[in-house]
């Protein structure tokens, strides 16, 4: 009987290890890093795509940074913030325009992003919608599409 107990105990803390393993590698991914991509905005917008670039720190669950949103000179960027969810989803919003430069009559978006964290093969990618506003109203929303990637220098 002695025996039975200790190979039911030995399995019970071998299954117990496989599953806190599995947990662990599920939710260890680490946004820190560099993202570029693209950002598209609904008919009716200035332009219907921008580049974006997302430059983010992790710690835990909270993400910092600064996103980069900009089409031939005109750009801007902005302080960001958001949590990353399960290790599946990057939830953000642009807090402050750090700097800029824009169109007569335009006016940045400060943001906010609903993302999925995805993985396709070895690269990482985060995708999904985002809406904004402005001092004017909302914005015409649209869709972020960034691949985590190496700086340019």
């Amino acid at each position: 009987m002695k025996m039975t107990n200790m190979r039911l105990l030995l399995l019970l803390t071998f299954f117990s290890f496989l599953t806190a393993a599995h947990a662990q590698k599920k939710t260890a991914v680490n946004l820190t890093g560099y993202w570029c991509g693209k950002i598209t905005q609904n008919k009716g917008g200035i332009r219907p795509e921008y580049s974006i670039e997302l430059y983010l720190t992790q710690k835990g669950s909270t993400i910092t940074g600064r996103s980069f949103v900009y089409f031939d000179k005109v750009y801007a960027e902005m302080s960001l913030e958001g949590t990353l969810q399960d290790g599946k989803i990057l939830q953000f919003k642009e807090t402050k325009i750090t700097a800029y430069k824009r169109l007569d009559g335009m006016e940045w978006c400060l943001k906010g992003a609903v993302l999925n964290v995805l993985k396709a093969g070895s690269v990482w990618k985060l995708e999904g919608p985002w809406t904004g506003n402005t001092s004017f109203g909302p914005c015409i929303p649209g869709k972020i599409y960034l691949k985590k990637s190496i700086p340019r220098v």
